[in-house]
């Protein structure tokens, strides 16, 4: 099963875009690591003071090995040489993965090969 890491990290009052560029390296480690598919942090463009995480692993066991890697530990270390004033990031398992649009480029008509009625939605 896919694993999904997201969510996002408040430094109120600090450079979070100098918080990213130092743990570049570590980033870029961890994007070498075996069953890792996507390792991303981001500045929030309306809140600068805000780091959006992303992460897809590709099992359960690539992420664990993750946390015990050396990229994990050195990022860990230099988030918590700032000040962290926020934390809400969670895992997410992932049991199926298509493409959101059609070959042709449109939105998906089924998720998983259960259609989307428009007439639901509106319910829910």
């Amino acid at each position: 099963m896919r694993i999904l890491v997201a969510g996002c990290l408040k430094f109120e009052g600090q450079d979070c875009a100098a918080i990213i560029r130092g743990g570049a390296r570590f980033i870029a480690d961890s994007l070498c690591e075996e069953g890792c598919i996507a390792y991303r942090w981001a500045v929030d463009p309306i809140e600068p003071d805000l780091i959006h995480v992303f992460e897809e692993w590709e099992s359960e066991r690539a992420l664990g090995r993750h946390f015990q890697d050396a990229s994990y530990q050195a990022m860990r270390a230099h988030l918590e040489s700032h000040r962290l004033t926020g934390f809400d990031v969670k895992i997410y398992g992932a049991q199926g993965v298509e493409p959101i649009y059609t070959e042709d480029g449109q939105p998906r008509a089924a998720i998983f090969g259960v259609p989307i009625d428009a007439a639901s939605l509106a319910g829910e």
